[in-house]
C-alpha cells in the first residue's frame, strides 16, 4: 500500500481509498473526514469507510478490513438477523427471516480506530423502514454485534 499526498491510500485487496471534498458555492473546500472506496459486492455498490483523517491510522484499520471483507456474508447475516431480532416483539419465524436476508442488503461498511465496525443496511422493498431511514449494527473487534440502529 502507498499513500499518495495525504489523501489516497492504495490498498491491493480493497483497492484504493480516498479522502473526498466538497466545494461550497462561496468556493471554500471542505474534506471529508474519512477516507471511503465503493466496492461491487454482488451487483450493489458497497462503500468502505474508514473513519480518520490520519492515513497511519486509516492503515492500521485495513487488517480489520481486511477481515470483514472476508466475512461479509456471515457478519452480513448477523447483522440481519440482528436487526429483525431486536424489532420483533416475537421470536421470527424462519420465513420472516429468510425474507429479511433478501430484502435488507449491505450499503455501507465503516470501520473505526477501535476496531468497532458498523455494516449500514438498505430496505430494498421499503416495507421494513420508513423513507430516510435505514438499520446499521454494530460489531465490536470479535465480531459480537453490540449495538443496533435505525439512522436517518
Amino acid at each position: 500500500m502507498t499513500t499518495h499526498s495525504g489523501f489516497a491510500i492504495v490498498d491491493e485487496t480493497l483497492g484504493t481509498f480516498v479522502r473526498g471534498h466538497h466545494i461550497l458555492s462561496d468556493g471554500v473546500r471542505l474534506d471529508d473526514n474519512y477516507f471511503s472506496l465503493t466496492r461491487n459486492i454482488d451487483g450493489r455498490a458497497v462503500g468502505f469507510i474508514a473513519h480518520s483523517v490520519d492515513p497511519d491510522s486509516v492503515r492500521g484499520m485495513l487488517p480489520r478490513l481486511h477481515h470483514v471483507f472476508d466475512q461479509l456474508q456471515f457478519l452480513h447475516h448477523l447483522a440481519v438477523r440482528a436487526v429483525v431480532l431486536e424489532f420483533s416483539e416475537d421470536a421470527p419465524s424462519t420465513e420472516e427471516l429468510d425474507d429479511a436476508q433478501r430484502d435488507l442488503t449491505l450499503d455501507a461498511v465503516e470501520v473505526f480506530p477501535d476496531n468497532d465496525v458498523v455494516l449500514d443496511l438498505t430496505d430494498t422493498c421499503g416495507s421494513h423502514f420508513m423513507d430516510g431511514y435505514w438499520p446499521a449494527v454494530r460489531f465490536n473487534g470479535d465480531d459480537e454485534v453490540v449495538k443496533v440502529t435505525v439512522e436517518s
